[in-house]
């Protein structure tokens, strides 16, 4: 993650969370739902690396549904910012978790030994990284055989209606955001607008991750991409 990404991040993190709910009308909470719903398996043992955890909220719903899914899991959630770690420490401090363990790291050089995780997620980070194909090679190379990728992030909505609203509401999101960090803001609307789901999961393809598929969450503005590793 380049310096300037680092530097927006280190300028929202005390707001960060509050816009997200804010600009998405809280529906950014069922978009982490739905990643934790495919990440967690019902009863079972595993391993999760959240890739640029942020303020920590996915970590924390696949701590609340492995526990409501009688499943055990140990959550490694990775960030580059460390203003944002220390919101993520805090909050599931504040909520009584204790089973995530937060780490420094960068996504396109994880520290991780190969094969070591059985999940990788990662929510709305996809946009920030300056090398998917790097990214993806690290996330296909930490992960155990059979091992899978859930991934989530926005991009234009694929219905022309979707796209004309979102063409409305960037405006709304940049004017509001200029509060904040108008190059935060400017940077949020305009790398949804330029990113490219179908290069994305060329990208995961071409590294070697196999059964892919890709769906719209709920507004069609997010979507999620699910890969695995060869068993």
């Amino acid at each position: 993650m380049s310096d300037r990404i680092n530097a927006i991040f280190s300028s929202v993190y005390r707001r960060y969370d509050l816009m997200n709910h804010l600009f998405s009308l809280g529906i950014d909470k069922s978009w982490r739902s739905a990643a934790a719903a495919e990440a967690v398996s019902p009863g079972a043992t595993m391993s999760v690396l959240d890739v640029a955890t942020g303020t920590g909220d996915l970590a924390i719903a696949i701590s609340k549904l492995a526990a409501k899914r009688r499943a055990s899991v140990s959550i490694t959630a990775m960030d580059f910012n460390k203003d944002m770690l220390g919101v993520a420490k805090t909050k599931a401090s504040r909520l009584g978790i204790n089973a995530i363990k937060f780490e420094e790291g960068d996504a396109l050089s994880m520290k991780y030994e190969s094969n070591s995780f059985d999940v990788l997620v990662s929510a709305f980070a996809l946009r920030n990284f300056d090398d998917l194909a790097k990214f993806s090679s690290e996330a296909l190379r930490v992960l155990k055989p059979g091992g899978r990728a859930v991934l989530v992030d926005m991009a234009l909505p694929d219905s022309r209606l979707g796209r004309h609203f979102f063409a409305g509401y960037s405006k709304l999101m940049k004017a509001a955001g200029s509060y904040v960090s108008k190059d935060a803001y400017s940077w949020l609307v305009y790398s949804i607008g330029k990113f490219d789901k179908g290069k994305l999961m060329q990208i995961l393809g071409d590294a070697g991750f196999e059964h892919l598929s890709i769906k719209s969450l709920r507004s069609g503005m997010a979507f999620m991409a699910c890969g695995a590793k060869r068993s």
